[in-house]
C-alpha cells in the first residue's frame, strides 16, 4: 500500500481531492490507495475496493462534479447491500465490464471476447457490484438473480422510448431513458424482439461503446451503418468514462455476437 496522499499529476489531484473531501463531509476516510491507485475504504464489515479512473475520464470530459457525487452516494448507501433479498431485489440490473477487468468475487457472465456481464445494485443512480457473498447471504442462485434483473428491465422498459433518426433512408435507433446510465442494459432484455421488429426487424445490430450510449440498426442496413460509425463509436469509448467495447454486435434468436470491431 502507499500513503493516499501521493501525487500522481495535478488533474489527478483535483478529482482525488474533490472526492476525499465529499467523502469525509459524509464522514469516511480513505484508508490507503494501492500502488495500482485503487482505494481502499471500510465501511462497516465490508472494505470496499474503489477505482476513480471513470469518474476522472467523466470529470475532465465535462468539469461536472456529479461524477463525483454519484460514486459517493454509492459508497455511503453501500450499506444497503446488508438488507435482505425482499428490501434490494427491486434495485438489481445488469451492466458491463471489459474483460481485462479484475471481477474476483463479483457475479459475471461473459457476453463476448470483449467484455462480460455483471449484476449490479442501482443506488442513488450509481451501482454497486453484486458479489457472490452476496449471493450467498441472500440464500438466491444466478439463475434467480438474471431472472430478477430481466423483470426490472421489463418494468423500467415501459419509460424507454426507441426513437429512429431516418439517414440517407436508413433507419438509426437511440434508446431514450431518463436512467442513462441503463440504455445499453436495456438491448439485453429478454423479450428486446418486441421492441424493436415492428422498426428495423429482427435480428438487429448495435454498438454500445459506453454504458450510456447505443445505436441500433437493421440487418440489412449493416455494411451502410459499419462503415460510418466508426469514428463515433471510438471517440466514446476512448473519451468517456465507464466504456464497454468497440464491437457491432448482432442481436438474435441465440444471443449476442461480435461480427467485428472498430
Amino acid at each position: 500500500m502507499t500513503n493516499f496522499s501521493k501525487k500522481n499529476n495535478q488533474k489527478e489531484d483535483l478529482v482525488f481531492n474533490k472526492f476525499k473531501n465529499k467523502l469525509e463531509i459524509k464522514g469516511l476516510i480513505i484508508e490507503s490507495v494501492d500502488e495500482d491507485r485503487f482505494i481502499y475504504i471500510n465501511i462497516g464489515e465490508s472494505d470496499l475496493k474503489i477505482s476513480l479512473e471513470n469518474v476522472r475520464r467523466n470529470y475532465e470530459r465535462d468539469s461536472d462534479e456529479s461524477h463525483i457525487d454519484e460514486l459517493v452516494d454509492v459508497i455511503v448507501a453501500h450499506s444497503l447491500k446488508n438488507e435482505d433479498w425482499e428490501s434490494i431485489k427491486d434495485k438489481i440490473y445488469i451492466q458491463f465490464i471489459p474483460n481485462d477487468f479484475d471481477f474476483e468475487n463479483i457475479v459475471n457472465e461473459k457476453v463476448t471476447n470483449e467484455f462480460s456481464k455483471v449484476f449490479v445494485l442501482n443506488i442513488n443512480n450509481g451501482f454497486s457490484f453484486i458479489t457472490k457473498e452476496d449471493l450467498f447471504d441472500w440464500k438466491k442462485d444466478l439463475s434467480e438473480l438474471e431472472k430478477q434483473a430481466d423483470y426490472n428491465l421489463e418494468r423500467l422498459l415501459d419509460k424507454v422510448k426507441i426513437e429512429f433518426e431516418d439517414v440517407d433512408n436508413h433507419k438509426l435507433g437511440m434508446i431514450n431513458i431518463e436512467e442513462v446510465s441503463l440504455k445499453s442494459s436495456c438491448l439485453f432484455y429478454s423479450k428486446i424482439k418486441s421492441l424493436v421488429q415492428d422498426n428495423i426487424g429482427f435480428p438487429f445490430y448495435a454498438v454500445i461503446p459506453v454504458r450510456d450510449f447505443c445505436y441500433i440498426f437493421a440487418e440489412e442496413d449493416l455494411e451502410y451503418f459499419s462503415q460510418r460509425l466508426g469514428s463515433v463509436v471510438l471517440d466514446e469509448y476512448n473519451n468517456s468514462g465507464y466504456p464497454i467495447t468497440t464491437e457491432i454486435l448482432r442481436f438474435s434468436e441465440t444471443g449476442v455476437d461480435a461480427i467485428g470491431k472498430y
